[in-house]
């Protein structure tokens, strides 16, 4: 993506962020210490800005990690992964090229929210589990809450949606046809 700032290399992934992504995280960082302030009105400033921040890059790993699935499922057919961007609406893993076969297109495109659903169940056991309470519960159940989130929008199914790649996938699958698959996932994005 044009003007985005390198970071460095996660499992040898170039990994940048769009200066977009600076406004989203100024944005979360004053939204939740907010949401943190008025929730638990005896913690001292700078306090709630810096869980808001906490709880802001916590959103982004998560974004990450949900890219880091599609990369690596990608990389373990053989699709080199140009890069991964994080920006305004989110993440993109950059791939050389398409899977081979409409099974392994399939495992692409389901990686990610499989991975942001694994998060969200992680999570919400920890604070289940572990009887956490005050600010860190809140975090905790924030960013549980966006990774089920971030798994259900992405599963819409329209390109270029996660969704819409899974169903791209089977409708090559059942025609034969990647080109059928591609359009009829696009016409269902278009409604």
């Amino acid at each position: 993506m044009k003007g985005s700032i390198r970071l460095g290399n996660l499992f040898g992934i170039p990994l940048y962020v769009h200066p977009s992504w600076f406004l989203v995280l100024g944005l979360m960082t004053f939204w939740y210490g907010g949401y943190l302030a008025n929730l638990f009105p005896g913690l001292m400033s700078p306090l709630p800005l810096l869980l808001g921040l906490v709880a802001a890059l916590l959103l982004f790993a998560s974004v990450l990690a949900h890219e880091l699935g599609h990369s690596l499922v990608a990389i373990r057919q053989g699709i080199e992964v140009k890069s991964i961007t994080l920006f305004l609406f989110g993440g993109l893993a950059s791939l050389e090229k398409e899977s081979k076969t409409p099974a392994e297109a399939f495992w692409v495109a389901i990686a990610g929210p499989a991975v942001s659903l694994v998060l969200f169940a992680l999570l919400r056991a920890l604070s289940i589990g572990i009887g956490i309470s005050g600010p860190l519960s809140v975090i905790v159940a924030m960013v549980a809450t966006i990774n089920l989130v971030l798994a259900l929008f992405n599963l819409i199914p329209g390109l270029p949606l996660d969704g819409g790649n899974i169903l791209k996938s089977l409708v090559w699958k059942i025609t034969g046809n990647p080109y059928k698959g591609v359009v009829f996932a696009s016409r269902v994005g278009q409604l």
